[in-house]
Order: C-alpha cells, then sequence, then structure tokens
C-alpha cells in the first residue's frame, strides 16, 4: 500500500495524481509559497505612431496591447516563474489601470502546469512599465529621411489624372504603403521616398506590369561601410509611362496604323492600309517600332449611309456634304450606321473605322 503524503502547510493527505512541490499540495503551494519567482514587472516599448512594440531588440508588427502582454509574459515566463512552474497560456482579464506615476497594472489569468503533470489557473496582477519610443521606420518618416526614389513620369511630360490614380492605388498595397515616407507632385510627375529599395522596386514592377513603363534603375553612393564593405546610399527608379492610347495614330515600323487598343499585354494596332492588325509588345514602344509622329491627324467624321461591294458612302452630319470612298481592305466590315473618320498622313488619305470589331 503506498505511503500517504501530507501537505506540510494545510495537513490534507495529497491525492495520487497530484504532486507535492516542497512539502505543499498544490493550492499551498499556489497560496503561500507563489509561483513567480520575481516580482512580475514588465517593461513594453511601444510606437506611438503606427503602434509595433519593441521586444529584445526587435519591433514586431502591431498588436492590441492586450495580446502584447501575453506574448511579453509567455516569453520572458523562464525568468519569471519558479522552476517547478510551466506557463501554458496567459490572458489579460482586466483593463491596464495606473498604479503609481510610472507603472501601470493588469490583471491576468495564467494556465500553468505544476511539476509539469498538474494543470491549474492563477489571477495575478502584473506591473507594467509603458514606454512610447519612435520605431526606426516611424522616425524615418518623421525626419522624412529615405533609402530609396521612385520617380514616376510620362512620354508626353505630365502624368493623366487615370495615372494618378493607379498610382495611388499602388501606393495603398500592403509591404509598400508602410514603406513611404512622403509623396510629391509637380507638373511632370510624382516623387515618392521609400523607406527600402525592396518596396520602391516591388512599386516599379507593378506600375510596369500594368502600363507597360520603362524602369531605370541607379544608385547614388552616400556613406562607406567598412564592416560591411558596402556603399550606403539612395537607390532612384526612374518610371517612364508611355504615351499610347486606344484610337492614337501611330508609325509602326514605316506603315501608318491606329491604335486599337492597350492593356497590360501590349499594343494592338491595325494598319491603315491594309487592315492588318498586329499585336506589339510595350518594349516595342520604347525601342522606337512604335511611334507617334506629328503629321498624322484626324479630319473629319462621317456616318456609313450606304455600302456596296466596291465603296461606301458617307455622310457629314455638320455640313450634310456626302462622300464616296473606295471600301478598302480595312473597311471591308464597315455596314450602314457606322462611322468613320478622315485621317491625314502626309499627301495620303485614310478612311477608319470608329470601332474595332
Amino acid at each position: 500500500m503506498p505511503r500517504e503524503r501530507y501537505c506540510i502547510r494545510c495537513g490534507r493527505i495529497v491525492g495520487e495524481d497530484e504532486p507535492l512541490i516542497n512539502g505543499l499540495c498544490p493550492d499551498c503551494y499556489i497560496r503561500y509559497h507563489g509561483i513567480f519567482s520575481t516580482t512580475p514587472l514588465l517593461r513594453i516599448t511601444i510606437c506611438p505612431r503606427c503602434g509595433s512594440w519593441l521586444y529584445r531588440g526587435v519591433w514586431n508588427d502591431p498588436l492590441p496591447i492586450e495580446e502584447v502582454i501575453r506574448r511579453v509574459i509567455l516569453g520572458e515566463s523562464h525568468r519569471l516563474l519558479y522552476r517547478d512552474v510551466t506557463l501554458l497560456d496567459v490572458e489579460a482579464i482586466s483593463p491596464i489601470y495606473k498604479i503609481n506615476e510610472s507603472q501601470h497594472a493588469v490583471k491576468v489569468k495564467l494556465h500553468i502546469l505544476l511539476a509539469e503533470t498538474y494543470p491549474a489557473e492563477v489571477e495575478e496582477e502584473v506591473k507594467l512599465v509603458l514606454e512610447h519610443k519612435l520605431c526606426p521606420r516611424c522616425l524615418s518618416i518623421a525626419g522624412k529621411t529615405h533609402k530609396a526614389l521612385v520617380q514616376i513620369r510620362s512620354s508626353r511630360g505630365y502624368l493623366e489624372e487615370d495615372e494618378k490614380r493607379l498610382v495611388e492605388k499602388v501606393l495603398g498595397e500592403p509591404g509598400i504603403a508602410e514603406e513611404v515616407v512622403e509623396v510629391k507632385e509637380d507638373k511632370h510627375g510624382l516623387d515618392i521616398k521609400m523607406l527600402s529599395s525592396v518596396a520602391a522596386r516591388r512599386l516599379s514592377t507593378i506600375i510596369s506590369r500594368e502600363t507597360g513603363a520603362k524602369v531605370t534603375e541607379s544608385f547614388k553612393p552616400t556613406k562607406y561601410q567598412p564592416d560591411k564593405g558596402s556603399w550606403k546610399g539612395i537607390t532612384t527608379l526612374s518610371v517612364r509611362l508611355p504615351d499610347i492610347h486606344e484610337r492614337d495614330l501611330v508609325e509602326v515600323e514605316g506603315e501608318p496604323a491606329v491604335v486599337r487598343r492597350v492593356d497590360r499585354h501590349g499594343i494592338y494596332v491595325e494598319k491603315l492600309g491594309s487592315g492588318e492588325r498586329e499585336h506589339y509588345r510595350h518594349e516595342d514602344y520604347w525601342r522606337g517600332r512604335i511611334k507617334k509622329p506629328g503629321y498624322m491627324v484626324y479630319e473629319r467624321e462621317y456616318e456609313v449611309i450606304a455600302v456596296d461591294k466596291s465603296s461606301i458612302y458617307l455622310l457629314d452630319e455638320e455640313t450634310g456634304e456626302m462622300v464616296e470612298y473606295p471600301r478598302t481592305e480595312g473597311l471591308k466590315n464597315v455596314k450602314v450606321g457606322d462611322h468613320v473618320s478622315r485621317v491625314r498622313v502626309k499627301d495620303k488619305t485614310y478612311m477608319v473605322k470608329e470601332q474595332s470589331d
């Protein structure tokens, strides 16, 4: 028969499934001995601007203060608790309250194991020293210091409103928004200062993917770091948007054409003479295979009022003038009610259907 065990404090018999810790039953151990080896005092540093919090020299993403307290207690349990106590989890059960000029406190419930076998719950008060300090990111933003600059421009010399809206949307994406230090706009475009070159490259890549922009990267060294064998400096990414839209008149490898569509996959054109349709990459625009010469202009718009095998018959609704024009390859699908525009290319005239099929 196993020998009975008694608690030296309360005298009760300790059950077989209960540990006897330093002669104390679990209840007396918690009540009289306590689970904390040192007064539970936590120093918690929080950025007042973004809410991120500092622990063991590392700034962490913002969390509710109750969760920050939970994580810090779990992380510090090895130094706060006796070795006979294992912390499983902890939760705040009261709001934070002030106890003196420099300290606050919070009541918590700790879920523990005694002697690695016996589960118990304990409610305790934990003292807090709350510090507010700007994290490195917010400090950089406040001082307007940056490691990268993204300059967004257009080939036309200014940005249109839809282009600005696209940039604004991308700036709001996770991984980019929190890295923005400052955005400046002038008549030429946007200058965006960023905390890291990684985020700046991501911003540039997304805009280039959506618009076909050309990106050029450069680096300006500012300080040599002997310990790392490298230079600190500013990375500049020049993002130049193409000036090309649907209905633009262009020259494609020497032939006149009209742009039918522009999207993230490229530029779709229809040649004015043959009606042949081609797809070009955005790189072709930057290499000069697609150009916007100033000598190609729209002159008049007409409504198609009749068609036959060889001709189309057009009406200028403003003047009432009627025009007959050969039914070229590019106009083979024209039907009554369509609208076409007369285009002047040097000494030649073309008719261009207003909407592609």
